[in-house]
């Protein structure tokens, strides 16, 4: 497991995530021969232990964040979080939308109503036939025969409807189950990755994918999640929660751009006693509207919220805030930079979000390794030598033993 994981991080971190490439590569490249030991295994033992024994990944990531601690690359005082998107393993044709659900249980509902209908006309029209006092009325002499063939008819016409309304019963009930794969919180949901949801991706288009989140200081990954969310503004809380699971301290600051700027974010910053950098979602306008002498309080303002813009709106316009805003732009979009163009990763190579965050937990591995082989080479260049520079200084060949 251990010569796995490691060809498997090292090639992420080169661009590379095809099984059968890799197994080429253990032949071929001496990198890959040197951190397999010469060992050979297959492209399906490489799959299948990306794909089945990665079951506890966060634990493995979390000796990398904490030797990033012990180098003194992080600290966990400003933690900036930011989110990106990823496409699913899954054709963009192949989606189940909330809007086509609640039309195919309209129209159900219709033909529902139309069975019963026709059922309740053919009722009557047997208890004509059954009735002994009903009055002839037609002129046309009935006879047993006729009734008969009449009510032959009528009972075949009844189980038809019944047919069908029990087959429409079970289309609703298949609506119904897709309802609950898709949750009250999601408007999509793709045929192939049920967790996937169609949404905007950064290069302009729309596709079933995930909401990759990151929470960083000095480009170093403190802890990552993903989420079938499209937007952000939901997504702090978790991502504050993880950062400290992974690291057993509270961010002092966070940093975050206006997709992050509700409420009941301001109020959990507030409760966790964590100072927030976080744009509301109309900040740049009110900066406009201010400077022009025109900005005005809403006539049923949110009270709460206006304390918590107004505190922000401060915090932001101080030489901090704008120092904490350009922290956050050099700080965490780098790292999807690095993820996206340098590891060439956009897509997800395994379905379902519990082994897609397997696929981004080896990338936030990959890239924290990385930023420590720089940042020992960059300290030893500098002659800033503490004991674990030092000691992973020579590990790497950077300084002499």
């Amino acid at each position: 497991p251990a010569m796995l994981l490691k060809v498997l991080v090292y090639a992420y971190s080169i661009g590379l995530r095809s099984s059968r490439k890799i197994a080429d590569r253990l032949q071929e490249d001496i990198v890959f021969m040197w951190l397999a030991g010469r060992q050979t295994p297959d492209f399906r033992t490489i799959a299948l232990f990306r794909k089945d024994r990665l079951t506890d990944f966060k634990s493995v990531f979390a000796h990398v964040v904490e030797l990033c601690m012990e180098l003194g690359m992080a600290r966990v005082g400003t933690v900036s979080i930011d989110g990106t998107k990823f496409a699913a393993n899954t054709s963009r044709n192949r989606v189940v939308y909330r809007k086509r659900l609640e039309k195919r249980k309209q129209s159900i509902a219709e033909k529902i109503d139309a069975i019963i209908e026709e059922a309740d006309e053919l009722d009557a029209r047997e208890d004509a036939l059954y009735g002994n006092e009903t009055v002839n009325r037609t002129g046309i002499p009935f006879d047993k025969e006729t009734i008969r063939k009449a009510l032959g008819k009528i009972q075949k016409k009844k189980a038809s409807l019944e047919k069908k309304k029990s087959a429409l019963k079970a289309v609703h009930a298949d609506i119904k189950k897709k309802e609950r794969v898709m949750r009250k919180d999601r408007n999509s949901y793709a045929v192939a990755d049920k967790d996937a949801t169609v949404m905007l991706m950064k290069e302009e288009y729309i596709a079933p994918g995930y909401n990759a989140q990151a929470a960083t200081e000095n480009q170093v990954i403190l802890a990552y999640g993903l989420f079938p969310n499209r937007t952000d503004y939901k997504l702090l809380k978790p991502m504050i929660a993880e950062v400290e699971s992974m690291t057993k301290q509270t961010p002092k600051r966070v940093v975050a751009d206006a997709g992050y700027g509700m409420k009941s974010n301001y109020r959990h910053l507030k409760h966790k006693k964590i100072t927030g950098f976080i744009p509301y979602q109309n900040y740049n306008k009110d900066i406009v509207l201010r400077n022009k002498g025109l900005y005005a309080i809403p006539k049923k303002p949110d009270v709460e919220l206006e304390k918590y813009k107004a505190r922000m709106f401060i915090r932001l316009r101080s030489d901090e805030g704008e120092k904490m805003m350009k922290r956050r732009r050099e700080d965490v979009e780098p790292v999807f930079a690095d993820i996206k163009e340098h590891m060439k990763f956009r897509r997800f190579t395994l379905r379902g979000k519990a082994k897609c965050l397997i696929e981004l937990g080896i990338l936030s591995m990959a890239h924290n390794i990385k930023k420590i082989r720089s940042f020992v080479q960059r300290s030893i260049k500098n002659d800033i030598m503490t004991e674990e520079i030092t000691q992973w200084g020579q590990i790497l060949g950077y300084a002499q033993s």
